[in-house]
């Protein structure tokens, strides 16, 4: 019997600490979920547009998103979203359906979704560009307040966001 209290005794704060650890990576969730929350809790939407096969993508995947700085200050203040550029989901933005124009019948999978394209252009040289990975910052309204494109490493993100976290 002792050694079954003193077992408890050692495990209890374990089991007690467990649930406030830190997360170790990002939380991300679906954009519909995104969209709701911000509204009911006041927090902006962070979207990571990434595309498979995108060597720059698996970069800022394993360099910046995998940091635990980064990590935590994503979870702790945005709703954070994880989108394939290429994706067939229909996606509703300022009341317009975003979809992909290339059927699933054509064989390719290549075709860049009309949301991505929205929210991630900007200009360069005079040229309407959108490139992969882009990090996209919405207000709780879902109005987009800043693009960030390209490979971001951990400071330049860390410099990028905390503009934007709530005080």
């Amino acid at each position: 019997m002792k050694r079954i209290v003193i077992l408890i005794l050692f495990l209890t704060p374990f089991f007690t600490f467990a649930q406030g650890a830190p997360k170790l990576e990002i939380d991300w969730i679906p954009l519909q979920k995104a969209t709701e929350y911000a509204k009911k809790y006041n927090k902006e939407i962070l979207i990571f547009f990434y595309k498979k096969d995108c060597e720059y993508c698996e970069k800022m995947k394993k360099e910046a998103l995998s940091d635990m700085q980064v990590i935590n200050l994503i979870n702790n203040n945005f709703l954070p979203v994880k989108i394939d550029s290429r994706t067939k989901d229909t996606i509703f933005y300022n009341g317009v359906a975003y979809g992909n124009q290339q059927p699933e019948s054509s064989g390719r999978h290549d075709w860049r979704h009309d949301f991505y394209a929205e929210v991630t252009s900007f200009t360069r040289n005079n040229t309407e560009q959108s490139t992969t990975p882009t990090i996209v910052l919405f207000n709780n309204k879902f109005e987009k307040l800043k693009n960030l494109p390209g490979l971001q490493s951990k400071q330049l993100l860390l410099r990028n966001l905390k503009p934007y976290v709530l005080k």
